[in-house]
């Protein structure tokens, strides 16, 4: 009988010297995990304010180059209208050697009141000039 406990207690034992010895197997990976996220840790410590400076420094470039876009937008968009307006009052021109009046010219050359009175001033002179 005391035969019996012993080997029970041989067999406890090997039991939990086994799990113990798992144990601590599973401590020293959990720590070598430890070690290595820490180092993560201070490494993205060490690279986060550069990467916050060089977000900034790359937003300041990007509102640079936006209103760069912007200026060269609208350098084109004047340089479009010119053209068109010098069409338009080369065209205005023909409607009003063809009787047409300023609200025709304002409407259909994209004009406003002013350049359209400038414009039948213009012709009106034109004409008188043809006449003497």
């Amino acid at each position: 009988m005391i035969n019996i406990v012993i080997s029970l207690n041989i067999i406890i034992f090997l039991f939990i010297g086994n799990f113990l010895l798992n144990q601590r197997k599973q401590i020293h990976i959990l720590r070598e995990k430890t070690d290595v996220l820490e180092q993560l840790i201070t490494q993205i410590n060490k690279d986060h304010p550069v990467l916050i400076n060089a977000d900034l420094v790359f937003a300041k470039q990007l509102r640079e180059i936006n209103r760069q876009l912007v200026s060269m937008d609208n350098q084109l968009q004047d340089l479009e209208n010119k053209r068109d307006n010098d069409g338009g009052y080369q065209h205005a021109l023909r409607i009003l050697e063809m009787g047409g009046d300023r609200d025709e010219i304002v409407s259909s050359c994209h004009l406003s009141n002013a350049e359209a009175e400038l414009l039948m001033n213009l012709q009106a002179y034109r004409s008188a000039m043809k006449v003497s």
